[in-house]
């Protein structure tokens, strides 16, 4: 489980912990330490892995690591950075080159019947996706891949046009993690397991909190985009996390799950 000790990510690890021992992993082991703490308040039983996904190495090392501990049967990849605290270059590296990692290292290990679920977000459907980014996506295991979606974000002009590059490079990067997940049906399907992805919306996490108590203008904006008129709550995601876990999913595979409260249908589509 990458990103557990966010608000999303401990609220799946409560749910799949239920029934599993739980792998944390994330590049700050004091934040990480703070998570394993109330899991084992509630008996979850958890490991901790300081790993970084934007480097194979430590990627491969924490698969290896989890594989030693018994059959590996989820994996749920929730880390990812957005504009409003990482720059252009930080952002592919850990969403995109992340999720190459992150696949790449866990296929071999995966148990038959298991699942991975890769977290994407809303902001891959703002744009589409140009001929250019699938040449640049079906690069992902050249050298060059990191450097193919660099040149699409584009060279910032100064500090505002930064603000709109990191942005691109979310969503592209978002784009990408739907695309290579869906690129993996078959091969994942080979041995019996299932690869899916999830784009939550704005969920009412220490995150978003910052950003509601610091930019309340912007967030009242978010808001009324929003057909639900509420941020989603930490729980429903692990609910619906632990539902694409569950044998009761098992037919759901190589999709995009839309978690948004029906945000995009309220903006793309003309309501009655």
């Amino acid at each position: 489980m990458t990103g557990g000790h966010g608000g999303m990510g401990k609220a799946i690890c409560k749910e799949l912990g239920k029934t599993s021992a739980i792998v944390l992993a994330g590049r700050n082991p004091a934040k990480l330490e703070t998570a394993k703490a109330e899991l084992d308040e509630l008996g979850v039983e958890s490991d901790l892995c300081k790993t970084d996904i934007a480097d194979r190495a430590q990627v491969q090392a924490l698969a290896d690591y989890a594989a030693s501990l018994g059959s590996v049967k989820q994996i749920i990849h929730t880390s990812g950075v957005s504009p409003s605290d990482t720059g252009t270059e930080n952002i592919i590296k850990i969403n995109a080159v992340g999720a190459v990692n992150m696949v790449e290292a866990f296929y071999p290990v995966l148990a038959g019947d298991g699942v991975m679920i890769n977290f994407a977000s809303v902001a891959a459907y703002t744009m589409p996706q140009t001929d250019e980014w699938t040449e640049a996506f079906e690069a992902w295991n050249e050298p060059d891949f990191y450097d193919r979606l660099l040149a699409l974000a584009g060279e910032p002009e100064d500090e505002e046009g930064e603000f709109f590059r990191a942005g691109l490079a979310y969503a592209m990067s978002k784009k990408f993690v739907i695309y290579f997940t869906q690129k993996n049906v078959v091969r994942f399907a080979q041995k019996h397991c299932r690869i899916l992805s999830i784009s939550p919306g704005c969920y009412l996490t220490p995150m978003h909190q910052k950003l509601i108590d610091n930019q309340p203008e912007t967030a009242e904006n978010q808001l009324e985009l929003i057909p639900a008129g509420r941020w989603g709550h930490p729980c429903e995601m692990g609910a619906l996390t632990a539902f694409l876990c569950s044998s009761g999913a098992g037919y759901v595979n190589g999709v995009d799950i839309l978690a948004a409260g029906g945000q995009n249908a309220g903006i793309f589509v003309p309501q009655i």
